[in-house]
């Protein structure tokens, strides 16, 4: 056998010491074993071997791909990292719902695949588990996605070394609760990830509960480390004016939480006392005004039709001109007001609530030539409603005058949220007057653009003969 040359030697030596540095610095490891590079912030988090980490960001800073890269880091050299791992290591992670677990699972999955180094140590893959030999051979990480769902009961019968709580704002509290001493007896690691939500559960009381922020201590009682990144620390958005503009024009809360990755003091009331006091001003249209009539039909019980018209001027600010309940009517007097109100204001759009007993009106004006768009309540469209009129609040470019029930009604929404974060409105008490107001707002989001309005043959024969 053919001594080694000094040069053999030499890149023997080389490749021992980027091993070294791969199973010591997990950002170095991206690079050589998985081609990806990080930012810098994000190569602290991944480099960071404490044992309780909290990650706390806005969007798009790479939240994700770094927590991929830090599971499949472990995955490898998971015995040189944890003195518990013997043959098998468990990594478990669980989010609210199965689709947001399989965001990360699905980047672990095409960084292993796409590696030319470590596709070939993967043992198992399937839509949910993936299982990857270790470099020695003498044991296997099982990389395991699960959804928490209502009660957590599928998080049951794990013994994991490494626990990543994704979304973790959203996951119930009792939930986690029952879940980490699952990793007692492993020493398990946990990482939590999230943009943050409301002053309250497992999510926030960790990110109050860290001994340091990206790396300066705030606390020698806290436990968790605790990184908090902002959608601006991505140099992709900082050097792009136009989309830094863009998200600069969404709610304040939504840039708050969304971008800067802050925690508020908002409760869950969906229009602040400030904002509608800001609101109730007597006040008029300056200029060219266009006017919009929204209209909530009566379902049942104390529910009421209210009759909201407001008048658009030339400065974009919205003026509720109008307001008017009538207890249950049948829908032809309901039509024969709404074209009234209509006719008066030469109102560009009439906006009605197409659900239940609001489809009737709506082909009646249809009949009647009325220009009319129908809007089915659903979840997602509730909420498109009422985040558009939030908007106009926070902007005050709103004024709703002296008008007591309809303060009350919107001072009395609250919002909750489902496991897939769409914003539910609540309200203990009416929410006919609000729910006709934020009707007609669409106007502001909509009123510029065509509309398809479907004709019915009467209306055809009294336009064209």
């Amino acid at each position: 056998m053919a001594r080694p040359t000094e040069d053999d030697i030499k890149k023997r030596e080389e490749f021992v010491r980027t091993f070294v540095e791969c199973a010591q610095t997990p950002s170095k490891f991206s690079e050589v074993f998985l081609n990806h590079g990080l930012f810098e912030y994000n190569k602290r988090y991944v480099n960071c071997l404490d044992r309780f980490i909290v990650y706390r960001s806005g969007r798009q800073v790479g939240k994700t791909m770094s927590t991929a890269v830090k599971a499949i880091h472990f995955a490898f050299f998971a015995p040189m990292l944890l003195e518990t791992v013997d043959k098998e290591c468990t990594i478990l992670i669980v989010a609210p719902t199965q689709n947001q677990a399989s965001i990360m699972y699905d980047r672990i999955r095409a960084l292993i695949m796409g590696s030319d180094i470590l596709e070939d140590y993967i043992v198992r893959n399937t839509q949910t588990e993936m299982w990857l030999r270790w470099l020695d051979d003498r044991g296997t990480t099982k990389i395991v996605t699960r959804a928490t769902g209502e009660s957590g009961t599928g998080l049951r019968g794990y013994s994991p070394h490494v626990i990543i709580v994704d979304e973790c704002s959203f996951v119930k509290e009792d939930i986690l609760t029952a879940l980490f001493p699952a990793g007692s007896a492993t020493k398990a690691r946990v990482w939590l990830t999230s943009t943050p939500f409301s002053m309250m559960g497992y999510f926030y009381n960790a990110c109050n509960n860290s001994k340091t922020i990206n790396g300066e201590p705030v606390s020698s009682d806290g436990q968790w480390t605790q990184f908090h990144v902002r959608s601006t620390d991505n140099p992709l958005i900082a050097n792009d004016p136009e989309y830094m503009k863009f998200l600069e024009n969404q709610t304040r809360e939504s840039y708050a939480l969304e971008v800067l990755g802050e925690f508020l003091e908002i409760g869950n009331a969906l229009i602040p006392q400030n904002l509608l006091q800001d609101a109730m001003v007597e006040s008029h249209p300056d200029g060219s005004t266009r006017y919009y009539v929204g209209v909530d039909v009566a379902r049942s019980g104390m529910d009421e039709t209210v009759f909201t018209v407001i008048g658009l001027d030339e400065k974009d600010t919205v003026h509720v001109v109008w307001q008017e309940k009538e207890g249950q009517s049948n829908i032809v007097d309901v039509a024969g007001k709404t074209q009234e109100l209509a006719e008066k204001f030469h109102a560009e759009m009439v906006y009605v609530d197409e659900t239940g007993l609001g489809a009737g009106l709506y082909d009646l004006l249809q009949e009647r030539a009325v220009v009319v768009r129908g809007i089915v309540f659903s979840l997602k469209e509730k909420e498109s409603i009422y985040k558009n009129l939030r908007v106009l609040f926070e902007q005050k470019r709103i004024k709703i005058g002296g008008r007591q029930e309809l303060a009350k009604q919107l001072g009395m929404l609250r919002r909750e949220y489902t496991e897939t974060k769409l914003m539910k409105i609540k309200s203990e008490y009416k929410d006919d007057h609000a729910d006709s107001l934020a009707i007609a707002c669409q106007a502001v989001a909509t009123g510029d653009q065509w509309h398809v309005v479907k004709m019915s043959q009467k209306l055809h024969d009294s336009l064209f003969g």
